[in-house]
């Protein structure tokens, strides 16, 4: 059978390597170029990714970051202290803090000059970018809002209401409420026209955007779904069961499942053939993927302190092994 990018039942993966050994539990990572930007306890760390250092560290929270976001050269981050703030990424200076959530700021993202975040306090806000003054309040959710994401002109946001509302970004208003979950929305993706939400109800779902039917529901994870993301037609997905799942997003199937995680995976990102991911076990953790079976594939120079032990690495052994640096 031949091999390609649309058929990802051939997905090989190399071995983790592990970022550092964090003193805390990092609850959002993010890449920018060749920079690795993860959101801890009072702290935000840049890594570099090629020698796996730690080469900034900002502060200013003083609580959990637990949502970061980077565009261009900025870094904005929500917080448990409910403040938003908005960092340089090149000299690391805090340039702004933005007040007005009155419960933690659970999901930041931008939109042009926008920056638009989700809140325990159950609203989410529009703030212009230079002023740093919010410019719309959107009340609809009935608990806090876990998640947001933004696609055009819509935000996209997820509750422990158990709902997931459409929101014009412009007029504010709410123009579609989409619900099947039984549980708590953790995370949203968006890709083509489908959101795509993970649930605390252990299963992840897939909506068109026009019609806000449910499509597919995909059931393998055995505990909350903490975090998503889409590349090409795959989804991959963290939970609290400590698995990291890749699926085919057209067929639904689960085609990988990763095991290295001790606890809770909490966030994922992914730059070229590489999926970071990061718990509460307080480790990054970067995985080297390849789509071609027999290609070669060196996992470049970037955690040098260690490799996982050997008993983590069993889900893997079927995979070719990188050379090490």
């Amino acid at each position: 059978m031949k091999t390609t990018p649309e058929n990802p039942a051939e997905i090989q993966f190399g071995r983790a390597k592990v970022l550092g050994n964090q003193q805390n539990h990092v609850y959002s990572v993010v890449m920018k170029d060749n920079l690795i930007i993860s959101g801890s306890y009072l702290r935000i760390k840049i890594w570099d990714l090629d020698s796996g250092s730690c080469i900034k560290t900002l502060e200013g929270h003083t609580c959990w970051v637990i949502s970061v976001f980077v565009s261009d050269n900025l870094i904005i981050s929500g917080s448990n202290d409910k403040t938003i703030r908005i960092w340089n990424i090149d000299s690391g200076a805090s340039i702004k803090t933005l007040e007005g959530h009155t419960n933690w700021v659970r999901s930041v993202a931008i939109k042009d000059n926008l920056i638009i975040s989700g809140s325990d306090d159950r609203t989410i806000k529009i703030w212009d970018i230079e002023s740093g003054v919010c410019i719309k309040t959107l009340k609809g959710h009935t608990s806090y809002v876990m998640t947001i994401a933004i696609k055009d002109n819509i935000i996209i946001s997820g509750s422990d209401d158990e709902t997931i509302r459409i929101w014009d970004i412009e007029s504010g208003v709410c123009i579609k409420t989409l619900k099947g979950h039984t549980n708590m929305i953790m995370t949203i993706a968006i890709k083509y026209n489908l959101i795509i939400s993970g649930s605390k109800d252990k299963t992840i779902k897939v909506w068109e955007i026009d019609s806000g039917i449910c499509i597919k529901t995909l059931k393998c994870h055995t505990d909350d779904i903490r975090t998503l993301l889409i590349k090409d037609n795959l989804i991959i997905s963290g939970s609290r069961d400590k698995k990291i799942m890749i699926w085919d997003l057209h067929s639904g199937l689960c085609i990988k499942t990763l095991e290295s995680h001790s606890q809770s995976v909490e966030t994922v990102a992914i730059k070229d053939n590489l999926i970071i991911s990061a718990a509460t076990d307080n480790t990054i953790r970067i995985y080297p993927i390849t789509l071609f079976p027999g290609e070669s594939y060196k996992f470049r120079s970037v955690i040098k302190r260690y490799w996982l032990p050997e008993y983590l690495d069993q889900q893997l052994m079927d995979c070719f092994n990188p050379e090490k640096d």
